[in-house]
This record gives structure tokens, sequence and C-alpha cells, in this order.
């Protein structure tokens, strides 16, 4: 299947999650809007470990599709955190976004297709693809320059976390731009 369900996150906030967030903020405090998405990327290699970041509840993954779990969001609506739970074959649509994003693998073995934007055929052509495992991360820009769609390609449950710009009620509606694909 490929939609998703959105988890609300605990009211308790782990010190290693704690960690994150404020590495995040300051990383975006400091970066320059072009490379914003990048800096969180950055931010979020040196926190490639599950230990301490997710409970026991945010690391089960549903039979029937991939799990959001919302970690952190910022009180102005800047940015959250999701933790994405898969489980095997588990798969997004090929998609944009509307907004920033980074992301990176913390558990498992997940595929990311990458996809050309056609705009005479206002479609995307599949580019390339690669096997992406624990401390793999990722950056993009918002719109159509950086199509992809991420699979669990292991045996086992993966875990990604990903960073958007955009306020946790938004998360499930103002993230993912679906496209078709040729």
């Amino acid at each position: 299947m490929r939609t998703s369900t959105l988890e609300n996150a605990q009211n308790t906030v782990s010190p290693a999650l704690s960690k994150l967030v404020k590495e995040i903020q300051l990383a975006l405090d400091q970066a320059q809007p072009e490379y914003l998405p990048q800096a969180v990327c950055d931010v979020l290699r040196e926190h490639a470990s599950v230990v301490g970041l997710l409970n026991t509840q945010q690391q089960t993954g549903n039979a029937e599709r991939y799990i959001r779990h919302v970690l952190y969001s910022h009180p102005m609506g800047l940015y959250t955190i999701v933790a994405l739970v898969w489980c095997p074959g588990q798969i997004t649509p090929v998609h944009g976004h509307y907004t920033w994003c980074s992301y990176i693998v913390l558990k498992g073995s997940m595929q990311e297709e990458c996809f050309v934007w056609d705009q005479q055929k206002k479609c995307a052509v599949r580019r390339e693809q690669a096997i992406k495992g624990p401390g793999d991360a990722q950056a993009s820009h918002a719109g159509l320059e950086s199509v992809h769609r991420l699979r669990n390609v292991g045996n086992d449950v993966s875990i990604s976390i990903h960073v958007y710009g955009v306020d946790a009620q938004r998360v499930s509606t103002h993230v993912n731009r679906i496209v078709m694909s040729a």
C-alpha cells in the first residue's frame, strides 16, 4: 500500500531528541536559505543512531502501510521532525516536495529512485536508483528538481528520520507533491 499513517508524538522528549532539536535549530539559524536543507542534513548525519532517539513504539511498523511518528514540531511551525517506520516492501508514491526536506536512514535498507521532471510531458522520468543504509542522508529544496520514491528493500523494518519545513498539522497534506511517472 502506498499511503501512510501519522502517529502523534509522545509528550516526553528524550535527551537524544532534545539535542537533535537544538542542533537543527542552530543550523537553521546560521544557514543561508539556499543551504538550509543541506545544513539540516549535516546535523542528521551526526545523529545517525536510533539509540535513545526513538522509544519502542516509535520503532514498530505497521504491516499495511509505513507509519510517520511526529517527534517534534517547532512552536512557530518552522519545521517538523518525523520518524518513518517501513515494513519490508513498503513504498512511497513518486513525489517532489512542497517544502524543503532532509532525511537520514537510521536502520535497514532503503532504495531511493531519483527522477527528472519532464516539463513538456508533465511527468517524472526515472534517472537512477541507489540503496541507502544507516547513515545515508539526503536533502532537497521544494519543487520538482528532486523527485524521488523511497522503498524498504530489506527483509526487516527500516527507520528513517525526516525533517520538513512545515508545521506538524500540515505534514500529511503539505509535504509530498505526488506526480505521474513515465
